[in-house]
């Protein structure tokens, strides 16, 4: 198994050389436009680390279960660690600097073994005999997903290392966490509640920073959670005590009100009664549903003394 906590090899997308992306121009805009029919590592999951897909894959970059452990990832202490960011993330490195070994640092290739299987990039690469992975007669061989799936991420690589070539702003984020030792049980439910905090508030980014914890369960006092370094002070102020951290607390306490189900009314049957008689006196909805109600069969005959279950009559 991969030693996650081991020193990682650098092999960092922004210092590769220019001529390792295929020219942007062969990157054919509609597809670029409306996107792979698959997901990339990390693609479609909304900021959720905890995001799972159709197939199976996990986490942050999406590891399927038997690729994840080949590089350290699974369950621990309870916990799939495809799901914490840092482990998954180092996973991925390991991931590809195997396949950049593999396919001779081949960066096209090695994004098609990602998605369309690494025996099939390698047996591809392998029969190529030294042909370009935009060849018709290579690229054509990938399964139509894979063949959206790697210009897809080299372009929007290519976005992300270069973006004001296309007008492009990113939004300035301050990702830096500390540590918050709970002074009191909370969940982070709880917490994102008495918070408050920016427009999306601070679930996201607690649930995210902290993978191992289910949301709607207490965290006993005491445990160190890692938060955005803005939270600390905002914590002390409004979750310890004060009226957000009573908000809080009672809105988590709460539940929905229970009614007791009344019990169903019963009718003896009349000489003369029948289904639809008895349906439009008491507003059921229909014979057929009466009959239903008392696992009645057709013809549904019915006799004088028995006694009928008015189940969703009126």
């Amino acid at each position: 198994m991969a030693d996650l906590d081991a020193p990682q090899p650098d092999h960092q997308l922004g210092e590769l050389p220019a001529d390792a992306f295929p020219d942007v121009a062969r990157i054919r805009a509609g597809r670029a436009a409306r996107g792979p029919a698959v997901r990339h590592p990390g693609e479609g999951i909304n900021g959720r680390v905890h995001a799972v897909s159709r197939a199976g894959a996990a986490g942050p970059m999406q590891f399927m279960p038997a690729t994840g452990a080949r590089f350290g990832l699974g369950w621990r202490d309870g916990f799939d660690t495809r799901y914490d960011p840092q482990l998954a993330a180092r996973a991925s490195v390991l991931y590809f600097n195997e396949r950049f070994a593999e396919l001779n640092n081949d960066l096209e290739f090695a994004i098609a073994a990602y998605n369309g299987g690494e025996g099939r990039a390698l047996r591809l690469k392998n029969a190529a005999g030294g042909k370009d992975f935009w060849d018709p007669s290579v690229y054509g061989q990938l399964p139509p997903e894979t063949r959206d799936y790697v210009p897809y991420v080299l372009a929007a690589a290519w976005l992300f290392l270069h973006p004001e070539e296309y007008g492009l702003e990113f939004p300035k984020v301050n990702g830096a966490a500390t540590v918050l030792k709970l002074k009191a049980p909370a969940s982070i439910y709880q917490l994102s509640i008495c918070l408050g905090g920016p427009r999306d508030g601070y679930f996201r980014a607690l649930r995210n920073l902290n993978p191992r914890y289910e949301p709607h369960n207490p965290i006993a006092a005491g445990t160190e959670l890692r938060v955005p370094v803005m939270v600390p002070p905002e914590y002390d102020k409004n979750c310890v005590s004060g009226p957000r951290a009573e908000l809080a607390v009672n809105l988590m306490a709460a539940s929905k009100p229970t009614v007791a189900a009344s019990p169903a009314r019963t009718y003896r049957v009349k000489s003369g009664d029948t289904l639809s008689s008895i349906s439009r006196r008491h507003g059921c909805d229909g014979p057929t549903q009466l009959a239903r109600a008392n696992g009645l069969r057709a013809p549904y005959v019915i006799r004088a003394g028995q006694r009928l279950q008015l189940k969703g009559c009126g």
